[in-house]
């Protein structure tokens, strides 16, 4: 009876022991990706407004994952600000779909680790101009984002079918 109580007693404060150090990594996981996606909420309403606003959010060794037909591995914050200044120059961006976060996890350990993902629609427009009638088009993306410790984007990925959405427009 004494082992079996004593057995019982000790499954009660291993259950408890892990049930209450499983509970702050999570927490923090939890906290991280709210703030994580404060700042993405952010980054979509800069991006909306053409803000250069909209760079702050990232580290400056921040990288973009290539994921078009024939694009590179890595496209820098560098050469993505040139890219979406000429775009905005061009066109204009509209998010027109709720703004569902779904938090990431690590590739490698599966846990939760503050990242944001989700899916999303965007409205890109091109004015009319002496020539050519206004358009517009409609792109659903699946975008990532990974942060550093400091909350600034490090990784993002945008999947998408954007070439055509732009071939569209310039058509």
């Amino acid at each position: 009876m004494k082992n079996s109580l004593t057995s019982i007693c000790g499954a009660i404060v291993a259950t408890a022991v892990v049930l209450f150090s499983c509970g702050k990594p999570a927490s923090d996981a939890s906290a991280k990706f709210e703030a994580n996606s404060a700042t993405i909420a952010q980054v979509f309403a800069d991006f909306e407004a053409e803000s250069d606003d909209f760079f702050t959010h990232f580290n400056a060794e921040a990288v973009w994952r290539g994921t078009g037909l024939n694009a590179p591995d890595t496209v820098t914050l560098e050469q993505v600000t040139a890219k979406y200044k000429a775009a905005w120059s061009k066109y204009d961006y509209e998010l027109v779909s709720p703004t569902n976060f779904l938090p990431g996890v690590n590739p490698q350990t599966k846990a939760v680790d503050g990242s944001v993902r989700g899916y999303f629609e965007w409205n890109i427009s091109k004015a009319a101009t002496d020539s050519t009638e206004a358009k517009s088009v409609r792109v659903k993306v699946y975008e990532s984002f990974d942060f550093n410790p400091d909350g600034e984007i490090m990784y993002t990925q945008v999947y998408g079918n954007l070439a055509a959405g732009y071939a569209y427009l310039d058509e």
